[in-house]
């Protein structure tokens, strides 16, 4: 398949990587004056939990880069990994550009899709959730792949949600959601909890380290789930989150326990979530959205609402 993925970040270079090793015609839509930057290509050091892959992979990916586009190119699918509050703007480039192609949105939801849909229309596009992760360090990236989770807006199944399935069904595990934006929703509030508390504490370590932190994030995830309970989201159908929800001494403990055991001990955890302080919109954007959702819900948010100091002075640190 003739793919364009939009960019040549983490995610857009996992999946870049994984579709040209099975054969694919990939190529990636950098901006102006970036390609030069991809001329050796890039090195890949991969902790690949795809079953029937072999676990540790070092290499070299020979990344394809292009700086215009164009509908006589021929794409048969455009992937858009990006930030979601980036989507609308990288859709109003590229759709009047790409042609009549179809779309597949790696991305996160909170808005809903009418302002999509103004764009790009839903026959048109499939969103998905990826589950991997990593960083860059110098020209290396060092990350991790594990599946994907897809779905059409209202249960929709039209020719790009199969385009999609094909192109993965011999690459990654897929699982299609009937509601897609609940399911994004789900991991939105998530990860939206417990993001303050690893920007309160610093790192990942000291949070695991501070039991006191790392309750007030189950706490403060407990509070945004209720904020998607009251969007219509039943959480009985992401067992997921059960253990964020019970808000027992015992339970907490417990939570915490396997807290620390997933990210200290697991390296597709450590990996998929190398990132984790590295970009101070996106850890911002999701604290508001879900903040003041939950308010404007009438949604009590005292765990939340304590860690707002901490994250309107938060800047990444660097170096």
């Amino acid at each position: 398949m003739k793919i364009l993925i939009v960019g040549a970040g983490i995610v857009g270079t996992i999946y870049g990587w994984a579709f040209a090793e099975a054969g694919n015609d990939v190529t990636h839509l950098v901006r102006p004056g970036k390609a030069a930057r991809f001329k050796d290509g890039v090195q890949i050091d991969m902790y690949d939990v795809r079953k029937g892959y072999k676990r540790n992979f070092l290499g070299h990916y020979p990344i394809h880069v292009t700086e215009t586009i164009q509908a006589a190119d021929g794409y048969e699918l455009v992937i858009v990994p990006t930030k979601h509050y980036h989507l609308l703007d990288a859709l109003k480039q590229i759709v009047p550009q790409a042609g009549n192609t179809d779309y597949w949105l790696l991305t996160q939801n909170w808005e809903g899709t009418a302002a999509v849909d103004a764009i790009l229309p839903p026959d048109r596009y499939v969103y998905g959730d990826a589950k991997g992760g990593g960083t860059y360090k110098g020209n290396t990236l060092i990350a991790t792949i594990s599946s994907v989770d897809i779905g059409q807006v209202g249960g929709r199944h039209d020719a790009c949600l199969d385009k999609v399935l094909s192109l993965c069904r011999s690459v990654i595990p897929v699982t299609v959601h009937e509601n897609i934006l609940h399911y994004l929703w789900v991991q939105y509030a998530v990860t939206g909890g417990l993001w303050p508390a690893l920007v309160k504490g610093g790192s990942l370590e000291a949070v695991l380290d501070n039991p006191s932190i790392g309750a007030q994030g189950l706490e403060a995830t407990r509070e945004c789930l209720e904020v998607i309970v009251r969007r219509g989201v039943d959480l009985k159908g992401y067992p997921e989150t059960k253990m964020y929800l019970n808000n027992s001494p015992v339970a907490m403990w417990m939570a915490g326990l396997t807290m620390k055991a997933m990210f200290r001990f697991n390296k597709y955890m450590q990996r998929s979530s190398a990132h984790g302080l590295s970009d101070a919109q996106e850890i911002k954007t999701f604290y508001y959205d879900l903040l003041n959702s939950g308010r404007e819900l009438g949604v009590p948010m005292p765990a939340m609402s304590a860690f707002e100091a901490d994250i309107r002075e938060f800047e990444p640190k660097h170096g």
